[in-house]
Formats: structure tokens, sequence, C-alpha cells
């Protein structure tokens, strides 16, 4: 990948959408909470705080809601806006969201992004979890194909004791269901998975240029 990226472009749902970084309850079924409130979420998720650590511009892409196959048509619908030397980061849904299907989904993205420096990542659902294991699927642009950034939230919430997510909730709440994607970050929380993020970038890089 680039040592120093000229822009930071990322694609996702809620999670990339900045879903939870909001204070007020009330919008915490809202997919589109007004200019003000849909642009408090966007400029404050995981793509700005990853952006200030390479110290780049961001566009941040993701929508609540989106299935993957949105995602992909998100992309497809953006592509002639990206270069080559755009870190491109897709954050993954929940796999069978809508009419998403891994086995079409991420062929796809790696048709669409060939030749450009793309990676992608789960966010609470592990894409490759309900897949045979004798199933084929490419996973070479994935940072960490076995890390869910839901899980690594809860780990560090039982270690520090502190609220990562929205109106600083706490678990265990009967409500609140990960896997499912209903519960989200809050301000903390993104930058906890930013962190995460430039570290297995870092490592992704390192390993790539060793070989």
């Amino acid at each position: 990948m680039n040592i120093v990226p000229n822009r930071l472009i990322t694609f996702g749902d809620s999670w990339t959408a900045g879903h939870g970084i909001e204070t007020d309850i009330q919008y915490k079924e809202v997919i589109d909470c007004g200019e003000f409130t849909n642009k408090l979420r966007n400029s404050n998720g995981w793509p700005r705080h990853l952006a200030n650590l390479y110290d780049i511009p961001f566009v941040n892409l993701g929508w609540p809601n989106f299935s993957n196959p949105q995602i992909v048509q998100s992309v497809r619908d953006n592509l002639k806006s990206l270069k080559k030397s755009d870190l491109i980061v897709i954050m993954l849904s929940f796999p069978y969201r809508g009419d998403g299907n891994p086995m079409i989904d991420l062929p796809e993205l790696h048709e669409l992004l060939d030749g450009y420096n793309w990676f992608m990542c789960n966010s609470f659902y592990n894409t490759f979890k309900d897949l045979d294991k004798s199933t084929f699927l490419d996973h070479s642009r994935f940072l960490d194909r076995d890390l869910v950034f839901s899980d690594l939230l809860l780990d560090y919430e039982k270690q520090n004791n502190i609220s990562v997510w929205e109106y600083d909730f706490k678990y265990p709440n009967t409500w609140q269901n990960t896997e499912g994607g209903d519960t989200h970050p809050n301000y903390l929380g993104y930058k906890i998975i930013a962190n995460k993020l430039k570290k297995l970038l870092n490592d992704y890089s390192t390993s790539s240029s060793t070989e």
C-alpha cells in the first residue's frame, strides 16, 4: 500500500456512517436524521480519526442500513472519483443483509477495485462465519479476516470499564445485539477502531514489503 496516501475514502453501513456519535437517543433507529445530525455522524466516525492519524483529507461514503450489495453499488457509482493514490477502506455490513451474498459481493469488489489501494474489514459480523470451510473466497484484501470490531470493543469495555457504545450504554443490556448490528460505537469506540485499523494497515504494509 502507499506509505502516505493522499486521501482516505471509506465505504460501509451505519458503522462507517458514524451512527451513535449523536447523544440524543431519539435518533437510535433513525437512518436519515436531517442535515445537522447526518453531518455530525459522518464527520466524527472512524474515518475521521483514521484520516487524522495519516494527516490527510477524507470522504466518508458510508450510509446507515446499507447492505453489502449497496456498498458495492456505492463503490461503482464513485469509481470515477477514486484515484490510485487513495487509501480505500470498506467496512462490510452483515453479509446476508438484503440480498447480500459474500460469494457475489466480494468478487465484485475485487473486480471493481483491481489496481487500487483498497482494503476490507468486518464491522459487527464475520463475513466468513457461515461459509463452508471448503469454500474458496479471496480474502487477500482483508486486513484481518477473523477480526470483528464489535468484539474488539466488547473486550475493551470489559478491560477498562468504560462505555464504548452509543448513548454511553454499557453491557449487558438485554436489547443490545452486536452480531445483529443493533449497537453502534460512541466517539471513543470509533477512535479505538481507527487506531486498530492504522495498526493493521501498518502491519499489512510491512508484510507486503518483505514478500
